[in-house]
């Protein structure tokens, strides 16, 4: 290489720094598609439906009740599907708790990798 070719190398521009630190584009990541598990739960569910439909068909006699200062008669039934109901919606409270923090956690995962 002669001093001329030297000379035409060194005036020319090079990368900046900030192209140096540029990511370097490339395919999108795929997304991998996970079962949300709905098909076992819709059986579950079913069979509990079931179930707790055998068990007000076999229990319609009346109970009394005494809660703190409360005395009345109510079906048991009625007791069974309350105390159902308040199980059912404790269950989806903490479930969509768990499911917001859940999504927070992956979108700030995939925000890491993304400034990575």
């Amino acid at each position: 290489m002669t001093d001329h070719e030297r000379v035409e190398l060194a005036d020319r521009p090079g990368p900046s720094p900030a192209e140096i630190a540029a990511p370097v584009p490339g395919p999108e990541p795929q997304r991998v598609f996970v079962g949300t598990g709905l098909f076992w739960s819709l059986i579950v569910g079913i069979v509990l439906t079931l179930g707790v439909i055998i068990l007000a068909a076999q229990n319609t006699g009346t109970i009394d009740m005494s809660f703190l200062v409360w005395d009345f008669s109510t079906p048991l039934i009625v007791l069974v599907l309350g105390a159902l109901l308040v199980g059912l919606v404790v269950a989806e409270l903490f479930g969509l708790v768990y499911r917001k923090r859940r999504r927070r956690t992956l979108r700030e995962r995939d925000e890491l990798q993304r400034l990575r």
